[in-house]
């Protein structure tokens, strides 16, 4: 019983919202290409720069954003729903989740099908 507890504890809850804390427990959603993000960075890098965002973070020559999301997917591999973690950057979070929607349209990146439930996933923004 115990044993059968702790495995559901493992797996993606499947309907609901994404859990409040512990987003970085949830497995990572594979993306089903490699995103050339340049455009993507722009428009981050255009809402820093207007005082939209301060979330961003200057590592000597680089400056760089991440913007977690929560993903659901349901029985049949697709994607259902894109929530961002909050971070202080509005437009920010709801462009992450746009261009999520429009990556992933076509599901998961693995070959393996992904079990119905919320999956995680940073996206990171650097110029």
């Amino acid at each position: 019983m115990i044993a059968a507890l702790l495995l559901a504890a493992l797996q993606p809850a499947a309907h609901g919202p994404p859990p409040v804390e512990g987003w970085d427990s949830l497995p990572v959603f594979p993306l089903p290409r490699v995103a050339n993000v340049t455009d993507e960075a722009e428009f981050v890098r255009r809402e820093v720069e207007a005082g939209r965002c301060a979330a961003a973070l200057h590592d000597g020559a680089t400056m760089r954003l991440s913007a977690p999301v929560a993903i659901r997917v349901d029985g049949s591999g697709v994607v259902r729903q894109i929530v961002p973690q909050a971070i202080g950057c509005p437009t920010v979070e709801q462009y992450t989740v746009g261009f999520l929607q429009a990556l992933t349209r076509g599901g998961p990146g693995s070959s393996a099908p992904l079990r119905a439930g919320w999956y995680n996933l940073t996206v990171g923004y650097s110029w």
